[in-house]
């Protein structure tokens, strides 16, 4: 995936003692180093199942801010900076968030042109320093290493009709409470749940539901992931949950209602999209883990199959797993 810089500009944000520093002329980013750096952290940003989708509230003043960016009423310069001034604000209002280097950077590739936030907070590390004959240990603050990982970020998708969101980020604890400032305050937007948790999510929801009305039999939990699976191969990870269900109870219409009522109740919605490595993360293998401490995995695929695992749940409860014909290596 091509990456090309258009702009980018680096403030730096205190609120700790020294002043916060406003830049007012951009990085250069047409050095390797520094095209690396904003390049790595950009493309975790687009590629990351982490990441949630924001909707802008319809008073957000980033919103109309990046409205006005996007409409060229306002350059980038005067852009990057009104965005920096607004979170020093907040930080200045409220110690407990962290002070930071807040990177800007407006990016494009093949699907488009992005403005891409990243709050770059600054981690220990340590080096040496030689007095005399005596070497002394020091502690210096560094910002994030191009592996290291930004804790918040937002990715502003300046194509089509509105402004896509994309965008990670922790709580803060704030009057005692978290908060999940980056977003909520700093964005003023609502988000949704990203891949990854809401995969998470519908693993708790199913082992719940087959634990209740299948006395946690694990025929059935494959049955689902296996359906989970085929599902997000037919359709390039996209999930119909309605299409598992019929596919994992195609004998059993009232266990499918159940499910699908299952996962709607707990806020799941009936067609979601996970990506097709997050599925097979999440679902393509199963776990069975007895009282006595013995675990098996197992691809979910192989259950029930001539070549592979045989699942015999007994009536007291009890699982027997017979695996079958296999080949060592």
């Amino acid at each position: 995936m091509a990456i090309k810089i258009r702009n980018a500009v680096l403030h730096i944000l205190h609120n700790n003692g020294p002043s916060s520093v406003f830049s007012d002329r951009e990085l250069d980013y047409d050095s390797e180093s520094c095209f690396a750096f904003i390049a790595k952290h950009v493309k975790k940003l687009i590629n990351n199942a982490s990441v949630r989708t924001g909707v802008f509230k319809p008073d957000s003043v980033m919103y109309q801010l990046l409205e006005r960016y996007k409409a060229r009423e306002i350059h980038f310069q005067e852009t990057a900076l009104t965005i920096a001034e607004r979170l020093d604000e907040f930080m200045q209002a409220e110690r407990s968030i962290p002070p930071c280097d807040i990177l800007i950077t407006k990016v494009g590739q093949k699907s488009g042109e992005f403005l891409a936030v990243l709050l770059l907070h600054y981690h220990d590390v340590y080096t040496h320093k030689t007095i005399g004959s005596e070497n002394v240990l020091q502690t210096l603050k560094a910002l994030p290493f191009s592996s290291g990982k930004v804790e918040y970020a937002a990715l502003f998708d300046l194509d089509g009709a509105g402004i896509g969101v994309n965008l990670i980020e922790k709580p803060i604890v704030i009057n005692g409470t978290n908060t999940m400032f980056f977003s909520e305050m700093f964005l003023e937007c609502d988000t949704n749940p990203s891949r990854k948790e809401t995969a998470v999510l519908i693993n708790e929801v199913t082992s719940e539901f087959v634990d209740e009305f299948f006395r946690g039999d694990p025929k059935v939990n494959v049955k689902i992931k296996t359906a989970l699976v085929g599902e997000s191969e037919s359709e390039d990870g996209y999930v119909s949950m309605d299409n598992v269900a019929s596919a994992a109870f195609s004998d059993h219409e009232d266990a499918k209602v159940k499910y699908v009522n299952t996962l709607r109740d707990a806020g799941l919605q009936e067609d979601v999209v996970l990506g097709q490595n997050v599925v097979k993360q999440q679902f393509s293998t199963h776990k069975i883990k007895a009282e006595n401490g013995v675990e098996i995995r197992f691809p979910a695929e192989l259950a029930d199959s001539e070549e592979g695992v045989e699942i015999t749940t007994h009536p007291d409860g009890t699982v027997s797993v017979l695996l079958k014909n296999l080949r060592m290596v």
